[in-house]
């Protein structure tokens, strides 16, 4: 079976778009696993942070 050059640089036009559709995809899907990894990061310094504010001042070391 021989296939012209058109149909060639049609199926070569075709690979690279689905490659670069993959690539995007791969880069978006990125994007939102470091922004989840990013608020999960904020939210547990948000609670560590209150935790430890509603903490000051009732543990007091009587042993010093």
């Amino acid at each position: 079976m021989n296939i012209s050059k058109i149909d060639q640089c049609k199926i070569r036009a075709y690979n690279l778009e689905q490659v670069n559709l993959q690539k995007k995809r791969d880069d978006d899907y990125r994007k939102v696993v470091e922004k989840q990894n990013f608020d999960r990061l904020v939210a547990e310094r948000t609670e560590r942070n209150i935790r430890l504010d509603y903490d000051k001042g009732r543990r007091v070391d009587l042993e010093c």
